[in-house]
């Protein structure tokens, strides 16, 4: 036993130390983590990638595969354009609801986008040529230049870009082929020069068309609640107030034009979610937020406001007339006061 006593304490010494050792690390990871730090999003997508992985599809079109389901399929996703994607290829839906949905305008939109990557496309294609471009590489960028030139210039300003870079390519000479004098070479560079500015041209409309259409196309979800939110909002309203700041009540009339009219009496911000309705007032006064909520199946409107002058209350609102439809009729209402 003596001779075993030397390493049987050294054991025992060994797990307490482990011990200690492990109930430290669950010390540390019971620790909760550090909170996180509310950062602006970033939702832009990564266009050229997106660009460079459709390119065989993009130089095929439009002679060539169906620009809308290449939208639906691929490219709509791949720009987190999910919601529109489905929408632009959507079945059966019902002459109302195409209207609601804005779905001329959305595909409108996922048209132009697609035609932008594709000029995009070109762009880069030929700005690749340089003059180190062989002879199969110069007769694709024409054929496609060919093939698209009528697609990409209708209602756009890139028809003398596109003829441009059209007869610049075939002023660069194919690699390995030798010209006649050193003269004839000079020409040739300096159409690689200009042949780098015509596709850059190209490259910029197809850029600005591309974000442009892309934005529309992300924002398309909340435009359309918007017009919902206006339609269910629209009509005279009669609102009771009441001020727990100075215990003071108040009856109203509110009115709420109809979406695409412009009324100097609107609320200056509109937020419908739902039954869930947000109004931002400004005057000279100051700035008053009202918090609403639907109900009586939208006929009656329920919250509370709160404003820069510290005043603070409860809305009851009741419809009293639906919305007015007249293209010459105009509602009469009194500035909005501050409460």
């Amino acid at each position: 036993m003596p001779k075993h006593s030397g390493s049987t304490l050294f054991f025992v010494g060994f797990l307490s130390l482990a011990a200690v050792l492990m109930g430290g690390t669950v010390a540390m990871a019971d620790e909760p983590p550090p909170p996180v730090q509310p950062t602006l999003a970033d939702r832009f997508p990564a266009f050229q990638e997106v660009m460079q992985a459709t390119g065989p599809q993009l130089a095929s079109l439009p002679a060539q595969g169906d620009l809308l389901a290449l939208f639906k399929n691929v490219i709509g996703p791949s720009l987190g354009l999910n919601d529109a994607a489905m929408t632009v290829g959507a079945k059966g839906l019902s002459p109302a609801m195409t209207k609601e949905l804005l779905l001329a305008d959305l595909t409108q939109s996922a048209a132009e986008l697609v035609r932008g990557l594709a000029a995009w496309q070109l762009a880069q294609a030929a700005r690749d040529l340089g003059a180190s471009a062989t002879a199969e590489q110069l007769e694709g960028v024409q054929r496609q230049i060919d093939a698209q030139m009528a697609w990409l210039t209708e209602g756009t300003t890139l028809e003398p870009s596109l003829r441009h870079l059209l007869a610049l390519s075939k002023e660069v000479g194919p690699q390995g082929a030798v010209p006649d004098t050193a003269a004839e070479s000079i020409p040739t560079g300096h159409a690689v020069g200009e042949l780098m500015g015509a596709a850059a041209q190209v490259e910029t409309w197809a850029i600005q068309t591309v974000h442009r259409e892309w934005f529309r196309l992300l924002n398309w979800k909340d435009q359309v609640r918007q017009q919902r939110g206006l339609v269910r909002l629209c009509g005279t309203w009669q609102w009771s107030i009441h001020n727990h700041q100075n215990h003071r009540e108040e009856k109203t009339a509110v009115i709420f034009a109809p979406p695409g009219a412009i009324s100097s009496t609107s609320p200056a911000e509109i937020i419908v979610l739902g039954d869930s309705v947000y109004l931002r007032w400004e005057t000279r006064a100051g700035v008053q937020e009202d918090s609403l909520l639907f109900s009586g199946e939208g006929q009656r409107l329920e919250g509370t406001f709160v404003n820069t002058a510290g005043g603070w209350g409860s809305i009851t609102g009741k419809r009293t007339a639906s919305c007015f439809k007249g293209t010459g009729e105009k509602p009469t209402t009194g500035q909005r006061r501050h409460h």
